[in-house]
């Protein structure tokens, strides 16, 4: 097909008498006012909406880039905050506000950091035994410390001698 074979078609179409309806709605609509081009001939309207969507892709394309950069910079913030919290619970008997006393510190770190047999090194008697998850941040109990901390709660804690 021509250009001018082409154009006398779309001059046809957009003279007023052709009429469709929509297969959704089943509205009818005068092929007129659809604003129909060919190809990158574009009406008045349609550059106006092709504008539109080119802005907006440039938009999603630029946070999409930001969004990229980031990546490595929370994975490297949140796995320094993971390597300080290990930290922190390795040396948390040694630090001022430590209310324990550090030598009735029993360390396990996984999945609770310390077993403290409260009294044992003063008074050579224990008179509570404590189970200690150091956080730091906003760091919360796992699935598996809120279900020890649970079991302790209700008390659920037994002592037992093993004779292999």
């Amino acid at each position: 097909m021509t250009q001018k074979e082409i154009n006398n078609i779309l001059e046809e179409l957009n003279n007023g008498k052709f009429h469709v309806e929509c297969p959704s709605c089943y509205d009818e609509l005068n092929l007129k006012e659809a604003g129909l081009f060919y190809l990158d001939q574009f009406s008045k309207e349609a550059k106006l909406v092709y504008k539109m969507m080119l802005e907006g892709q440039k938009e999603r394309r630029a946070a999409l880039k930001e969004r990229k950069a980031n990546i490595p910079k929370k994975s490297e913030v949140g796995a320094k905050a993971v390597n300080l919290g290990f930290l922190l619970e390795r040396l948390a008997p040694t630090l001022d506000g430590f209310t324990f006393n550090k030598n009735d510190c029993r360390s396990m770190f996984d999945p609770i950091d310390y077993v403290i047999f409260e009294g044992l090194s003063d008074k050579q008697k224990v008179e509570k035994i404590l189970f200690v998850d150091i956080k730091s941040g906003n760091a919360r109990l796992s699935a598996k410390q809120k279900k020890i901390k649970a079991a302790v709660e209700e008390k659920q804690v037994e002592f037992k001698t093993y004779k292999p």
